[in-house]
């Protein structure tokens, strides 16, 4: 189960405090006394070597001066000479001191002297017991710390202060540490938040931290992350979807302009045949009048194969984008469009030649495509000579499935290369068998393999020429 932060931070500080408080107790009760017998052991030994200083037999009134100090700080002397004379005690009177801690103890007198610290049931009593000798006479010290009227405040206050001090930097430490163990989480949700701030949606947020906040928060940033990648996944779909309907549309305007503008040239001729032949019938005898009802019908002809062919191509233009696409075995559909052309063939004394390879699949409109296929097949027979050659093929081609039409005859200008695809562009022939149209063919090739993400082509070969049209192969890892 993860911790919650609210409970981890009381949890954290009680625990703290606990120990900050352990820790001054057991530093207070063990160190402390250590520290202040040092100290007072230090005072009484420095006080002995005041005392040294002095001198003992000729004593001033500025000299007591040195005893007061280290009385205030509950200190009491004793010192006579080897007569038992008193020179100076803390206490009176004078000699009854002397008595009592001299005279009766002489043998605990030491030139050499050491502290002397003794336990009672009631109290604790440090004592320093010296010979100090000057000019040849022996002087007796007694130095006594009394704890009966002990004022260790600024002892104390020092040792408390070293114990702050030492325990604020361990604070410190320990608080830096629990700090970035509470901050790490919380940081890295920070940086994450950055990153998908600047767009980089591929960054998670670590969804099993410590804590059960920080674990809430990530699974948010998560769930925005793939929120936002998704939008914005959608939202470049449609400014893909948009573009691309948007060139189609700018291409489908821009044909259409080309279309009036070519459809009213073209109909500008045959208009003008109709006028004038019209014109001729009434002057003209009954033997001429069959000549020009005939020349009137074949113009008549011309407008109503262009404006049939205008309304396939604007049909085409319009069912385009309801295109059924499914996978296609192109073998088999271009084995089906071969069967249609036998008469033809025949007709024409045509040579033709179907070289189809096996496995190849496109993912696409079937009627389209054919379609396209035979408007191919079309354009070769109106252009292949009497007795010539044509060419089918089906083959891969890296990752993409080629057809192409091949024709035996004249090859294409190399300025007609780019026009042919336009629509209403025809190219003249001038022998009787030239198949009469308005130039639709290409163009609806040309719209119908794009439309399906194909390319088209033509090539001037030897003896002859080629178009051909690519399509992306559909593979079973598409499936």
């Amino acid at each position: 189960m993860k911790k919650k932060i609210r409970g981890w931070l009381f949890g954290t500080q009680a625990i703290f405090l606990a120990a900050f408080s352990l820790c001054y107790m057991l530093l207070y009760f063990i160190f402390f006394p250590l520290y202040y017998n040092w100290i007072r052991d230090k005072q009484i030994s420095d006080a002995y070597l005041d005392i040294q200083d002095l001198d003992l037999g000729n004593m001033q009134e500025d000299d007591f001066s040195a005893f007061a100090i280290y009385e205030n700080d509950n200190f009491s002397f004793s010192i006579a000479d080897e007569d038992m004379n008193p020179i100076y005690t803390t206490k009176k009177p004078p000699e009854f001191y002397v008595n009592k801690n001299i005279e009766t103890k002489l043998s605990s007198f030491s030139r050499t002297p050491e502290i002397i610290r003794r336990n009672s049931k009631l109290k604790e009593t440090t004592k320093l017991r010296g010979i100090i000798t000057q000019k040849d006479i022996d002087y007796y010290v007694v130095i006594r710390d009394n704890p009966v009227h002990d004022n260790g405040g600024e002892i104390t206050s020092q040792f408390l202060s070293g114990i702050i001090s030492i325990m604020l930097v361990f604070g410190l430490i320990a608080t830096w540490r629990i700090s970035r163990h509470f901050s790490r989480p919380i940081e890295s949700l920070v940086q994450v938040a950055e990153k998908i701030s600047a767009g980089d949606f591929n960054t998670y947020a670590n969804e099993d931290a410590a804590f059960e906040e920080a674990n809430q928060l990530a699974k948010s940033l998560n769930q925005i992350s793939a929120q936002l990648q998704e939008s914005l996944g959608q939202i470049e779909g449609n400014r893909k979807q948009f573009i691309q309907q948007n060139v189609q549309q700018e291409r489908r305007d821009k044909l259409q302009k080309d279309f009036i503008a070519n459809i009213s040239h073209e109909l500008k001729t045959p208009l003008a045949v109709i006028s004038s032949q019209t014109e001729m019938i009434a002057y003209a005898g009954e033997d001429d009048r069959e000549y020009y009802l005939t020349s009137i019908q074949e113009e008549i002809a011309k407008i109503t194969n262009m404006v049939s062919g205008l309304l396939n191509m604007s049909t085409i233009d319009r069912q385009m984008d309801n295109m059924m696409q499914k996978t296609l075995n192109m073998k088999d559909v271009l084995g089906y469009i071969v069967m249609k052309y036998e008469g033809l063939i025949k007709k024409k004394m045509l040579h033709l030649d179907v070289f189809l390879e096996d496995g190849c699949f496109v993912c696409g409109d079937q009627e389209y495509i054919e379609q396209a296929v035979n408007n191919y097949m079309m354009n070769a027979f109106e252009h292949a000579n009497m007795g010539g050659h044509i060419r089918l093929t089906l083959k891969k081609q890296k990752s993409d499935i080629r057809v192409s039409v091949y024709n035996s005859g004249q090859p294409i200008p190399q300025k007609q290369m780019e026009q042919i695809w336009n629509g209403f562009f025809t190219t003249k022939k001038k022998n009787a068998d030239a198949f009469s149209h308005v130039g639709l063919g290409l163009y609806i090739v040309q719209s119908v393999i794009t439309m399906q993400n194909g390319k088209c082509g033509v090539e001037n070969l030897p003896e002859g020429v080629e178009f051909w049209f690519t399509l992306p192969e559909k593979t079973q890892e598409q499936d």
